[in-house]
């Protein structure tokens, strides 16, 4: 759906001001066949002639009118209480049977009562070590805290959590696996066997060419997780009564993934989805690369998880495994924040700073003496993002977050405002405090933005409509509601991008020839 602001930008202004699309589609952070160098997509679009006749199929976000429209809207009360019922302990204690055959072992995280929540801890320990609540023994499971990825914020309607498992063979005693998991991560962030291995739980050290432990035999592989590698991902409503994370008691949906094999150096182009081998069972699927297994539970009308449908799994295979901005097909362990401070719940900065607005290996390189005096006005990632964007989400439907990127809302992008923005002013930048952190009013929205998010997703829940869209407003936001997003897609072609000066900007912060 970023295309399609695009393209209203480019009709507003007569250029592209904004480009929301690179953080996803772009020169791939890895040689290996599971991230596509798509940055092409950018430049053009390529959407399917049937959705070209049809139109902007994410209506619940542009036109809730036509999804949502005999489904009233809860109150405040009434989606308070929604989303504080526990729906997620059902579906643990029934993991491995039925519907639930490939539900994640882990168990909920949060527990809730009228002292409000916290963190349950039989649950989660001091170390994000996860333990079995009935019998106290260590599951394998780990929470990580991580940079979230531009635009995917809270304030925006996702908020989640994250946890990795690496085989039992990595785990042969808590030392070792702590070791192992260092090594993943480094692994993931680029760093090579025989390069040195920084800012670890384990403190640093010379990357090896196999993990250790059981996993002797296993080769470590610069930007790729071993076999077997699983991750949990938990989505939650938005809840500000949880005054640790913002996340609600009852999930919106349970996400699980599972490395099959390493992936093979890129060959170049993308394989594309072929409908007649495409496989399903109980909400199991292949990622787009296939190197990794994929399982989605989501709410049914009556709040239980339940397996994901063929179609619905498609919108997570989209992005995991082709596209340029992952990393193994991953948005959050290349992201973690480093060293022990990162093995943690989620909290958004609300409880540990350990989140700065700092560039990624990945987008580090070998530049000419000539750009570092634009390198140096980049302070992060975020920065970029903003000014490339014109705000804190790929939409510019988030008006409240404005003025906690910038101290002047209206000056943030450095096309429409090129004197004066957050890159060439930074001492406008609204979300970093004084000691360089950043602040957790950029991730998390208001209790009343919050809540009204969380009312058009049940709205959607309760419609089981999650084909036109599980990216929800706190308003309309097609261009006949006064918003950003294209309903008719007739005529769309050129984005605007490579006639504009953002195609300059894109090539020297992305380092592409």
């Amino acid at each position: 759906m970023e295309k399609f602001l695009l393209y209203m930008l480019v009709v507003r202004y007569g250029k592209a001001v904004a480009n929301p699309c690179y953080v996803c589609h772009t020169q791939a952070n890895t040689p290996y066949a599971n991230e596509t160098t798509d940055l092409e997509l950018t430049f053009k679009y390529s959407f399917p002639e049937e959705i070209k006749k049809r139109g902007n199929p994410w209506l619940n976000a542009i036109r809730p009118d036509l999804t949502l429209a005999n489904i009233p809207m809860p109150s405040d009360s009434e989606i308070q209480a929604w989303i504080r019922q526990d729906n997620w302990t059902p579906a643990y204690i029934s993991r491995g049977q039925g519907a639930y055959k490939y539900f994640p072992d882990v168990p909920p995280l949060y527990v809730y009562s009228n002292q409000g929540y916290k963190l349950n801890p039989q649950v989660v320990d001091e170390e994000g070590f996860i333990h079995d609540p009935q019998t106290g023994q260590l599951t394998g499971w780990r929470v990580f805290k991580w940079k979230p990825f531009p635009g995917f914020f809270p304030t925006n309607g996702r908020i989640d959590s994250t946890l990795i498992r690496l085989p039992e063979e990595f785990r042969t005693d808590i030392n070792t696996y702590k070791k192992n998991l260092a090594i993943v991560e480094c692994a993931v962030k680029g760093i090579k066997p025989g390069e040195i291995c920084k800012n670890t739980e384990v403190g640093d050290f010379v990357m090896p060419e196999y993990y250790e432990g059981g996993a002797k035999h296993v080769r470590v592989v610069a930007y790729q997780y071993p076999p077997g590698t699983e991750f949990a991902h938990p989505i939650y409503y938005l809840d500000p009564q949880n005054t640790y994370s913002f996340k609600s008691l009852r999930l919106k949906e349970m996400r699980y993934m599972k490395k099959i094999s390493y992936a093979d150096l890129s060959q170049g182009g993308e394989e594309e989805e072929e409908e007649d081998k495409f496989f399903w069972d109980k909400g199991l699927v292949f990622n787009l690369s296939k190197n990794w297994l994929m399982v989605g539970f989501i709410e049914n009308k009556d709040g239980s998880l339940r397996p994901q449908s063929a179609e619905e799994m498609k919108f997570c295979i989209s992005c995991h495994g082709g596209i340029g901005g992952s990393v193994d097909a991953t948005f959050t362990y290349w992201r973690k924040a480093p060293g022990a401070g990162g093995w943690m719940e989620q909290d958004y900065n609300l409880t540990v700073k350990n989140i700065k607005d700092w560039n990624y290996a990945s987008y580090e390189g070998q530049i000419g003496e000539s750009l570092k005096g634009l390198i140096n006005l980049v302070r992060g990632e975020y920065q970029l993002y903003f000014a490339m964007t014109d705000g804190g989400d790929h939409f510019r439907s988030n008006q409240e977050v404005r003025s906690r990127i910038s101290k002047d809302p209206n000056k943030i992008s450095f096309v429409l405002s090129p004197e004066y923005n957050i890159l060439t002013n930074p001492s406008l930048i609204n979300y970093l405090d004084e000691e360089g952190y950043i602040k957790p009013d950029l991730f998390l929205p208001s209790a009343e933005r919050a809540y009204a998010i969380d009312k058009q997703y049940f709205r959607v829940v309760q419609a089981q409509a999650f084909r036109f869209g599980r990216d929800v407003f706190d308003r309309p936001f097609g261009v006949s509601s006064g918003g950003n997003s294209l309903e008719n897609l007739k005529d769309v072609e050129d984005t605007g991008i490579s006639l504009s000066k953002l195609w300059l900007i894109i090539k020297t912060f992305l380092f592409l020839d």
